[in-house]
């Protein structure tokens, strides 16, 4: 199966300012993107990166905050509680320093004095009953001797409350215990104060996982679930960090929490990523913006460095084809001290060399031109002289003029026929060009040659492909070639050989595209390398009276038509191939 490199032209293109530009485009373009994507990509993740750092590093001091403001209120109760030790069994005095500490601490909405036994001997609101706290864990561990701050409680009014309970302690024994219950509403506005953006909020957990402070107070009241339990899991176990997560609407947060240390509290900041990371991408928009405003400028400039090389590029072949059509004058103005004009400068000492070439050659020629007339001629001449002298003396003599009759015009049509060779080679070689029907060309000479070959007893074969396209070409010009050809193999070829002509299309070499191929094979006696190799020089021949000129001539024609002709040797047979492009007209 061969395959078709014409479905690929658009891969390779043939164009060397066309290869330059996709090379330009290739070795900038796609490294650029990739460089981009590669920044943008990772500039984005160290963004989210530093993002939750951040959000980390303010959850850590917000919880410092909260700490400073439990523990505040702790120390004040227990400076009370070494204030009452002194005061022992003063009541009014214990009612007068309880009343001041929740003056002192509004967030301690009551304070009491109990005695062992779990009964109130005072407390901050005057006038209300006595509670009984004997059964209460905060108690007992108080009346033990160890400050305690009990889990959050839930008040009548939805608040959320600590109990905090410390020992009195008088001469060095426990007299009692001194109970407050604070209400940690002023930790909301530690809490309210971590704000950024329209998402960016705050919210704290306690031990169960539920929401004591939160923007959103109807969250606190309703004691609603926060919005990952994965987090409060981890928080509530001491551990801070910082994550992504998606929430049922399968939007993207970016959380981070720290643990509140010795109440078992979380605090927990969390913020849609696509907020937190519109700044980023801000920063990719105008990424993206100078990435293509750069592949623009880079596309622009190697279309302009790639047409600027074309430009010289065309003007030599241009140059290249006029020079092939023999106008050697012809020479480039250099502007350029590159490697273009290094080309140009080359180019110009090259048509001057080929200049003075051809003016040798022309010599040459005229030179091998006069001594094969000569040669041919010389011996000719002299018979004809010895004909014309003896013509006075002989003219009655019926067979001296018969033999005249004969010899001179036959020497006179080889003198022709040799001029016309001349001039056929040496004369312009411009002549008009159509579309011609190869196999209909060479079954006209298949015709003309049938006579011939069978007065030597040769076979003559036809061997045609019926897909031969046009070509572009002188029918006149091309049938004289293979008329050539087809002459050479007949006087070549003994009696008994065979001749063969055939045609074919085949692919060029290069693959760009296709030509037809002409052959003429013969089973003569050949010829030596020596002979191949100078088979289309003029004037040489391997014939005996041969002027040397039939295959010169038919290479010249064959170039003209953008063609070769080649011969190749085998054991047993000579073949002439001739190859024309196909017509694209």
């Amino acid at each position: 199966m061969r395959f078709n490199f014409k479905r690929l032209r658009f891969l390779f293109p043939n164009r060397i300012w066309h290869q330059i530009f996709f090379v330009l485009i290739f070795m900038v373009v796609i490294p650029l993107v990739i460089l981009g994507t590669l920044l943008i990509t990772t500039s984005k993740r160290t963004i989210k990166t530093s993002v939750l750092r951040d959000y980390k590093q303010i959850a850590i001091h917000a919880t410092g905050e909260v700490e400073q403001s439990i523990e505040g209120a702790k120390h004040a109760l227990e400076v009370a509680a070494s204030i009452l030790g002194i005061l022992q069994s003063d009541i009014w005095r214990q009612e007068t320093t309880l009343v001041e500490l929740a003056l002192q601490y509004p967030a301690y909405r009551r304070v009491s004095s109990v005695d062992l036994n779990g009964e109130e001997l005072a407390t901050s609101e005057l006038g209300t009953i006595f509670r009984d706290w004997s059964n209460e864990k905060v108690f007992k561990e108080a009346r033990e001797g160890n400050a305690y701050i009990s889990k959050v409680r839930i008040g009548a009014d939805h608040i959320p409350l600590l109990i905090i309970a410390t020992p009195i302690i008088s001469l060095g024994k426990t007299r009692g215990v001194l109970i407050g219950e604070l209400n940690i509403r002023g930790i909301w506005d530690i809490v309210d104060s971590i704000k950024f953006g329209e998402t960016g909020r705050a919210y704290l957990i306690d031990q169960e996982g539920r929401v004591i402070a939160h923007p959103d107070k109807k969250i606190v009241f309703q004691n609603n679930a926060v919005i990952s339990p994965k987090v409060p899991s981890a928080v509530l176990q001491g551990k801070s960090g910082a994550i992504e997560q998606k929430d049922e609407n399968s939007r993207m947060w970016l959380v981070s929490y720290a643990p509140v240390e010795g109440l078992n509290w979380g605090l927990i900041i969390s913020q849609l990523e696509s907020e937190a990371m519109s700044f980023s991408k801000v920063m990719q928009h105008q990424s993206w913006l100078l990435i293509g405003l750069s592949l623009l400028a880079t596309v622009l400039i190697s279309f302009i460095l790639a047409r600027s090389i074309r430009r010289p590029i065309h003007h030599l072949i241009d140059g290249t084809n006029r020079l092939a059509k023999g106008d050697y004058g012809f020479s480039f103005r250099i502007g350029q001290r590159n490697e273009i004009g290094k080309l140009l400068f080359s180019f110009n000492r090259m048509a001057r060399k080929l200049e003075k070439a051809q003016r040798m050659e022309r010599l040459s020629f005229v030179g091998r031109a006069a001594t094969a007339i000569a040669h041919e001629l010389k011996n000719s001449l002299v018979l004809v002289k010895t004909f014309v002298q003896l013509l006075p003396e002989r003219h009655q003599e019926e067979k001296f003029i018969k033999d005249f009759s004969k010899i001179i015009p036959r020497e006179l049509e080889t003198w022709n026929e040799m001029l016309r060779g001349i001039m056929e080679y040496s004369r312009n070689k411009d002549f008009s060009k159509e579309l011609i029907d190869v196999n209909q060309m060479i079954e006209n000479v298949f015709s003309l040659a049938e006579l011939r070959v069978k007065q030597k007893d040769i076979e003559l074969n036809l061997n045609m492909n019926s897909d031969i396209p046009r070509v572009f070409g002188n029918e006149e010009k091309l049938k004289q070639v293979v008329l050539n050809l087809v002459t050479n193999a007949i006087d070549a070829t003994s009696t008994g050989g065979s001749i063969t002509m055939a045609t074919e299309l085949v692919p060029m070499k290069d693959a760009s595209g296709y030509e037809v191929e002409l052959k003429v094979i013969d089973t003569g006696e050949g010829m030596s390398q020596e002979q191949v190799s100078r088979i289309f020089e003029p004037f040489f021949s391997t014939k005996k009276n041969g002027l040397g000129l039939g295959l010169a001539i038919s290479q010249d024609i064959v170039k003209h038509h953008g063609g070769v002709i080649q011969v190749y040797l085998n054991k047993f047979e000579t073949s002439f191939v001739v190859r024309l492009p196909v017509s694209t007209a």
